[in-house]
């Protein structure tokens, strides 16, 4: 019991001496391994991939008497690999509370495909612009002011007559 005690009391010391601002730009391990990505999508990251391990070994692991194995080893992996693909957008667009940049996006597709390199293959192969780096487009000139609004066309109509898309006119 009394080992119970220090484990937690080493915890909380371990959880208070943490910095309160850390930045992944800051520290220089989380930008060798991680890159430039944000910590709250590499904890969605391994998140998610704690919970597909979970959700594969559920999947081959034998349950009842007499013991039954459900599915394969190769078709838990595909099953839970497209749920990883199809949760890690979601997930991580819900962590960091804004769209995901085409290049967050892929790299969290990819790592559920490929653990571990899977973020490192996409930033490489990527080129850094500002649409995979999620930067605002330059416009050339001012944006394109719409009128559509503005033009009412009143058509006079019979309320017994039918209106089909053949009698309305073309001209404006």
């Amino acid at each position: 019991m009394l080992w119970k005690m220090w484990r937690a009391v080493a915890l909380i010391l371990a959880i208070g001496l943490q910095s309160q601002a850390v930045r992944a730009d800051e520290n220089p391990l989380w930008r060798l391994l991680f890159g430039h990505e944000d910590p709250r999508l590499t904890a969605t990251g391994i998140g998610l991939g704690i919970a597909t391990t979970g959700a594969s070994y559920a999947l081959t692991h034998k349950h009842g008497v007499p013991a039954v194995r459900t599915t394969s080893a190769g078709v838990a992996f595909g099953v839970t690999t497209f749920g990883c693909m199809v949760l890690y957008p979601i997930i991580g667009t819900i962590a960091v509370h804004r769209e995901l940049t085409p290049r967050e996006a892929y790299s969290g597709i990819v790592g559920c495909i490929i653990p571990f390199i899977g973020g490192w293959i996409v930033d490489q192969t990527l080129p850094h612009d500002p649409w995979y780096d999620g930067l605002p487009a330059k416009h050339a000139g001012r944006p394109r002011a719409w009128h559509h609004a503005s033009r009412q066309h009143h058509y006079r109509r019979h309320t017994k007559q039918h209106v089909s898309a053949a009698s309305i006119p073309l001209t404006r």
